[in-house]
C-alpha cells in the first residue's frame, strides 16, 4: 500500500506493505569508522573541536566521504530513546518525542541542510498495527505517523528530505525470508530515490537489521539512548548473512 499525505507545501510517500523479491546478492561492506583515513579528505574543512557542533560537522564530512546519498534512520531507540511497541497510545506520543535524540535532530538538520544527502525512515513500526485489537488510527500513532510527528515537533524543516518512510513488520505480513531485518525497507527505499545500493547508509540499534545481500551500509546506534554521533566513532560491522 502506497499513500501519499501531502503537509501543507509539504509531500511525504508512506509504504507499509509491498512485495518486492529479493534478488541481488553481495558482500556487506563495512563503513569505516569516522575519522579514519578514508573520510580525512573531506574532513579537511571540519572543525576538529569537541564540541556538538563540531561533532556534526565531522558527521557530515564522514557521510560525504563514504559517497553516501541517502540516509536511512530507524525510529525507536534511534530517532527516540523511546520504543513504541505495537503502537503508543495518543496520550504517551508527547513523553516519546521528548526522548528523541538530540544528536539525530542536529545530524537531520545538517543533511537536510547539506547538497545531494536525502534521508528517509526505516522502522519495525507497522501501520497494519491500527488493525489489531484494541487498537485504531484514532487511539493510537505508530509507523511513520509517529515518525512524522517526531519530525514535525523537533525539526520540521527537515520534512521535505523524508521523501519516504516506511513501516513495516514482516511477521505482519507472511514473515518471509526475504523480508528479514530492513532489507524489505531499504529496497524500497533505493527504488523511490533511483540509487544504487552502494549509496545507502541504515542507522539503526538492532545488528540484525543490518544485515543484507544487498550492499548497503549501517551505522549500529549502541546504547538505548537513541542516536549519538559517537556510534559513528566505531561502527562494529553487522554479523555476516547467512547462506
Amino acid at each position: 500500500e502506497i499513500v501519499d499525505v501531502h503537509i501543507g507545501a509539504r509531500s511525504c510517500r508512506l509504504i507499509s506493505t509491498s512485495a518486492r523479491p529479493q534478488t541481488r546478492v553481495a558482500t556487506w561492506p563495512v563503513a569505516p569508522p569516522l575519522g579514519s583515513r578514508g573520510a580525512s579528505g573531506a574532513m579537511a574543512g571540519a572543525e576538529e573541536s569537541g564540541s556538538v557542533d563540531g561533532r556534526c560537522q565531522r558527521f557530515v564530512a564522514w557521510i560525504l566521504a563514504q559517497g553516501v546519498e541517502v540516509v536511512v534512520w530507524d525510529m525507536d531507540q534511534t530517532m527516540s530513546e523511546g520504543h513504541c511497541g505495537d503502537g503508543l497510545l495518543k496520550e504517551d506520543v508527547d513523553g516519546y518525542i521528548a526522548k528523541a535524540s538530540a544528536d539525530f535532530v542536529e545530524a537531520a538538520i545538517a543533511l537536510h541542510q547539506t547538497k545531494g544527502l536525502r534521508q528517509a525512515v526505516a522502522t519495525g513500526s507497522d501501520p497494519a498495527e491500527y488493525d489489531l485489537p484494541e487498537h485504531s488510527r484514532e487511539t493510537h500513532l505508530c509507523g511513520p505517523d509517529l515518525a512524522r510527528a517526531l519530525l514535525q515537533a523537533r525539526c520540521p524543516e527537515v520534512l521535505p528530505s523524508f521523501e519516504i518512510m516506511i513501516g513495516f513488520d514482516g511477521r505482519l505480513h507472511g514473515n518471509r525470508p526475504e523480508d528479514r531485518g530492513k532489507r524489505h525497507h531499504m529496497r524500497l527505499i533505493a527504488e523511490h530515490y533511483g540509487v544504487p545500493f552502494g549509496r545507502m547508509l541504515l542507522i539503526d540499534d538492532a545488528p540484525s537489521n543490518l544485515t543484507n545481500e544487498d550492499g548497503w551500509r549501517g551505522i549500529l546506534v549502541s546504547e538505548a539512548v537513541g542516536f549519538r554521533f559517537e556510534d559513528c566513532v566505531e561502527a562494529p560491522p553487522p554479523p555476516p548473512a547467512p547462506d
